[in-house]
């Protein structure tokens, strides 16, 4: 099992939106990744993480949904910054701390 306390790792991944009409807008986290970070996983399966998107570095938290997927919010300041919008692909590289 690797060690998380300081992990960086990268994947590609596609934009979506959570069902609603203020549906958050993510990014999936590959499942190769999951058994590490559920192991490990902090209060709420929370991971404080530097982000790093396109031109964008930010401060956010690795997230879990319900069935134990991971994912990372992209914040509206972000998806405007970058352009992305729903089913885009994006390369993503992330330091949890």
């Amino acid at each position: 099992m690797k060690e998380i306390m300081s992990w960086n790792f990268a994947f590609k991944g596609t934009v979506k939106m959570f069902p609603g009409p203020s549906g958050w807008h993510y990014v999936a986290v590959p499942k190769k990744y999951t058994k590490d970070l559920r192991e490990q996983r902090k209060t709420w399966g929370m991971y404080p993480i530097k982000a790093h998107v396109g031109n964008s570095t930010w401060k956010t938290k690795l997230m879990m949904k319900k069935g134990g997927d991971f994912f990372v919010a992209l914040k509206s300041f972000i998806r405007n910054k970058e352009k992305l919008t729903v089913e885009d692909r994006v390369s993503n590289s992330f330091k949890i701390e």
